[in-house]
């Protein structure tokens, strides 16, 4: 593993990152039942209010979690600069961020004005903390602002992001008369998936493949630039939303391929790896990636959009999260232990590998059962009738399954602290 250049004696409490992981666990459950209690009518339209009750349920319930509290924890170790107050932010947010999205699900579901305007303001406010945090801890960091250069352009995109689903709760609720929509949510959707989500996640795997895997580091171009040039890119098509309709098809495509060409990378990069073993995290990561190529390939032969949704959906934003968490919860049990004994001296004292946190097998089983459960949801958005509910019910074991190992984790991590001390 290698960890140079990082700022590993500035990290805040473990308990925050696990807090937000056990909740994105929970919403995840979450998705399973909607799927069962509601069947194919789920599936049946990209615009019904069950299709986007699910939607925020992944994004914002699950994904909104595990990068908050990932940015929390890891700003301070690639930045060298830790949040202000991070022990009382991540308690506001962390509330914030859970009451907001279970307000906006249950308003898109039940079709209640004022829970969807309690949602949008709660989720509103929580992001507002959290990105007035972020900016004020890159601001203080000198030393590092390399590292998190890629970073900044992934969590500016949620500002436009949340600007524009609070315009169209606004709509939806009469508050504001939102006219042509459907460009709206188009917009919405491409800075929060492809701006916002896309940009985070691909610079914490360019942070991680290397330093876990002993991989050879991104070309320069892809490191550095590919991602920025992503978040260049939705500005022109967002203004191109002004010009004629040929501008707004060329800059989505070249978004598009930018990400190919991107996941491509990601897979030559971890195909020359030194560390030639194949862990869960590599399961999930090579399935999130191969899941962008071939949303990439259905969108450019004009596939249905609810295959399209299950494979970015389910394939990316699903996948590759739940491969990070199983590689950075070890190792911050691991890091924080190691912490431990060398402030209090016990040099003796031998810390457990990162393996004795999370077992390999339980997570390879959780693996398999989300594979299974990515499958029939993508057979669900085919055939609504004969794949929803027994995808709803698969994904929501694998969901138990990854709240398990994640409490297993901090428990096991809890038990090593106590010996410690």
């Amino acid at each position: 593993m290698n960890t140079a250049g990082l700022s590993l004696d500035q990290a805040p409490p473990i308990t925050i990152p696990f807090k937000y992981f056990l909740t994105a666990s929970l919403f995840s459950i979450a998705v399973g039942l909607l799927l069962i209690l509601y069947g194919g009518d789920v599936m049946r339209s990209r615009w019904s209010p069950l299709a986007l009750g699910m939607t925020h349920l992944i994004t914002v319930g699950f994904i909104a979690q595990v990068m908050t509290g990932a940015i929390m924890q890891l700003l301070p170790v690639l930045a060298g600069s830790p949040i202000p107050r991070v022990v009382a932010v991540s308690r506001i947010v962390h509330l914030a961020l859970s009451a907001g999205t279970a307000f906006l699900v249950c308003g898109f579901l039940s079709s209640r004005e004022r829970l969807l305007i309690a949602g949008g303001i709660t989720l509103f406010a929580a992001f507002l903390i959290l990105l007035a945090s972020i900016g004020m801890a890159l601001l203080r960091s000198k030393s590092h602002r390399h590292r998190v250069r890629t970073l900044v352009f992934g969590w500016t995109a949620l500002a436009p992001t949340v600007i524009l689903g609070g315009y169209l709760v606004a709509g939806l609720t009469g508050l504001s008369q939102v006219t042509e929509m459907r460009q709206i949510v188009t917009l919405h959707l491409s800075w929060g998936l492809l701006g916002w989500i896309g940009i985070v996640l691909f610079t914490t795997i360019f942070e991680l493949v290397p330093m876990f895997y002993v991989a050879p580091g991104f070309p320069v171009f892809i490191k550095q630039w590919s991602l920025p040039a992503v978040f260049l890119l939705l500005i022109i098509f967002t203004v191109s939303k002004f010009l004629p309709s040929v501008f707004l098809e060329a800059g989505l495509v070249l978004i598009v391929m930018a990400f190919f060409i991107i996941g491509l990378f990601v897979l030559r990069t971890v195909y020359q790896r030194k560390r030639l073993i194949i862990d869960t995290t590599l399961l999930f990561i090579w399935t999130g990636v191969g899941s962008l190529l071939l949303a990439v390939v259905v969108w450019l032969s004009g596939g249905n959009d609810m295959l399209l949704g299950g494979l970015l959906l389910g394939g990316v934003c699903l996948s590759i999260p739940i491969g990070i968490i199983y590689k950075v919860i070890p190792f911050l049990c691991w890091f924080h232990l190691q912490g431990l004994l060398v402030k209090q001296k016990k040099f003796h004292h031998t810390v457990p590998s990162m393996k004795h946190f999370i077992k390999e097998k339980e997570a390879k089983r959780q693996y398999i059962l989300h594979l299974i459960a990515l499958c029939l949801l993508l057979m669900a958005t085919q055939m609504p009738n004969s794949f929803t509910i027994p995808a709803g019910v698969v994904f929501m074991f694998s969901s138990l399954y990854l709240f398990k190992n994640i409490l297993y984790a901090y428990i096991v991590f809890h038990n090593e602290w106590n010996s410690v001390c």
